[in-house]
């Protein structure tokens, strides 16, 4: 019997996230190499040119912003069915579309593309924590690659041919994450959390039916399961920008939700206006007004 080749998965983006599934993945017996392009990170990394042609899978784990940029340096020497995985979770700035819109115009022509949603914290992984993602791919058989790539006794995985709807609820989940995030700053207490949360999976359904995503993926993994984990976890990134703009007075802190809050405002247009949460997020996190009589104004309007 001739032995199955060993994956090779080349991981862009060495930070956090990238290391983590390195590590994993590496564990599950696959073969890892990594990049970033802060070559401090990497510091025996060797250049693209090497890499992409030889990888099976390139893991995009970086800032959705980063993702144009990375892959146009990498795109000319991508082998036909090498899969690229996407992690990122934010809207383009100019356009407002999400990775699943982008990745079609910046990869060739049939590259086959993965979306990941779900909970999958860093640190809880590299913990050996339970986690869980959902896999989406216009390719079934793209998707079940990857998913096996992950699937274990402490990681649940699921496939899902909608690779649009759920990379938009990774876009949604980041956003009300923050609000929390926000809540958490101004030390409300359990009643004012659930009636934030309440109000939060709301008006994600209601943006899920304004714009045309499927709204079960909203109560799924991708959407309920990793807004909780995002919105309640000490090592959320935009949980903690949320926070942070309350403790420290400051606003227009970076971050995954933050960046995706104008480009999703101009997609809703005047619809926009129907999600009271959405704007009080907006209103502090961007346009820096106080937080605690803005949220104050969020309780009276209702």
């Amino acid at each position: 019997m001739i032995p199955m080749k060993t994956p090779n998965i080349l991981i862009l983006g060495a930070g956090n996230l990238g290391q983590t599934l390195g590590d994993y993945v590496q564990k599950q017996g696959n073969e890892v190499v990594f990049w970033d392009i802060d070559a401090a990170k990497v510091p025996h990394g060797r250049p693209l040119e090497e890499t992409v042609p030889v990888a099976d899978f390139i893991f995009l784990c970086m800032p959705s912003f980063a993702v144009p940029s990375v892959l146009s340096q990498a795109t000319s020497s991508l082998k036909p069915a090498t899969i690229v995985v996407a992690f990122a979770k934010g809207l383009d700035a100019a356009t407002g579309r999400t990775m699943a819109e982008l990745l079609p115009e910046l990869l060739p022509k049939d590259q086959p593309f993965v979306i990941v949603g779900g909970p999958m914290l860093a640190t809880e992984i590299a913990a050996g924590e339970n986690a869980a993602a959902v896999f989406a791919s216009q390719s079934e058989d793209a998707a079940k690659s990857v998913a096996d790539i992950f699937r274990s006794d402490v990681f649940a995985v699921e496939v899902s041919r909608d690779a649009v709807s759920v990379s938009f609820v990774g876009v949604l989940k980041n956003i009300y994450a923050l609000g929390l995030g926000i809540v958490d700053g101004l030390e409300l207490d359990g009643n004012a959390k659930g009636w934030i949360v309440s109000r939060a999976l709301g008006e994600m359904l209601g943006i899920a039916e304004a714009l045309d995503i499927d709204r079960s993926v909203i109560l799924g993994t991708a959407g309920l399961a990793d807004f909780v984990a995002t919105g309640y976890s000490p090592y959320s990134r935009n949980r903690a920008v949320g926070h942070e703009i309350v403790k420290n007075g400051k606003c227009n802190l970076k971050g995954e939700g933050f960046i995706s809050i104008p480009p999703l405002m101009a997609r809703l247009g005047p619809r926009a206006a129907e999600f009271p949460l959405l704007n009080t997020i907006k209103k502090i996190a961007i346009d820096c007004e106080p937080a605690k009589s803005t949220v104050e104004i969020l309780f009276a309007g209702t």
